[in-house]
């Protein structure tokens, strides 16, 4: 075969094949086809779902706030007090262990206690306050003594005169208190030793600041109406502890319902009267 034979069918093989643009087109035609494809498939497959912020709706203040609050304070104020009584109580008892030794020279006689002191006042007619001392507690003999204390016979020595006169019985008065005074600064010194080792005043300050604000806790709360049990529950403490909760033929009844419906254990109210009593059985 000659060169220009061989040209020739060669030129047509080319030309049967596709030329460079039409491969092109097909090309660009085949990418197009693919794109909607995938595209269409895409659109078929779901997107992950997007989470919505989460917007809670505003709390709602509780209808019995204020009453629920007061309610936590009181449990609390109850604590304390309860707390301050004991602490109070043990170094109470230690003190009294000391002051029901009191000597009996320092006890007050009759004619001092009513012609001097003005009976059991408080202060006395003198402006002095005498220690009471309780003796045989819890018998039938039981009985309270008012004490002479330093302090108090420096207090009548120095106004005895002014306040008595100088005549009567006023000179053997002086000189009784003045004998007295070795005794009771020895017996004082001894009752100060067990307040300062108990640290009782302080002790005692802090109980009455406790029972101040649980009483006026009391009283506060005493003045809500409760709409809800949580409420009900805050009054029910308070009114459980009245003294006078007897004084009402459904006072009782009327506790106990208020109690079921707060979920309070009647059992767990201060309460000694009968009338409560009676339904715990």
């Amino acid at each position: 075969m000659s060169l220009r034979s061989s040209l020739k069918n060669l030129i047509r093989r080319d030309a049967e094949r596709p030329s460079l643009r039409e491969r092109a087109a097909d090309l660009r035609a085949s990418l197009s086809r693919r794109t909607v494809v995938a595209g269409s498939i895409a659109a078929a497959v779901p997107l992950p779902a997007i989470a919505a912020p989460a917007v809670s709706a505003p709390a709602l203040p509780h209808p019995d706030a204020e009453l629920v609050a007061l309610g936590e304070r009181w449990l609390r104020a109850r604590a304390a007090q309860d707390e301050a009584m004991e602490a109070w109580g043990i170094a109470y008892r230690q003190v009294y262990a000391v002051i029901k030794t009191c000597p009996p020279e320092l006890f007050s006689t009759h004619d001092e206690r009513f012609q001097v002191l003005g009976g059991w006042r408080w202060p006395t007619l003198l402006g002095v306050n005498l220690r009471h001392v309780a003796l045989d507690w819890g018998t039938e003999e039981s009985h309270t003594e008012q004490a002479w204390t330093g302090e108090a016979l420096r207090i009548a020595i120095a106004r005895a005169v002014p306040m008595l006169g100088q005549g009567g019985k006023t000179p053997g008065r002086i000189r009784r208190w003045k004998a007295m005074l070795p005794i009771a600064d020895a017996f004082d010194a001894r009752v100060e030793v067990v307040e300062t080792a108990t640290d009782r005043r302080r002790l005692e300050k802090a109980r009455r600041v406790a029972e101040d604000e649980f009483r006026d806790l009391n009283r506060e709360i005493g003045q809500h109406v409760a709409t809800t049990p949580e409420g009900m529950a805050a009054l029910v403490r308070v009114i459980g502890r009245y003294p006078w909760k007897d004084t009402g033929g459904a006072w009782a009844n009327l506790l106990l319902s208020a109690a079921n419906v707060s979920g309070i254990d009647p059992a767990s109210l201060d309460h000694e009267h009968d009338s409560i009593n009676g339904h715990r059985a």
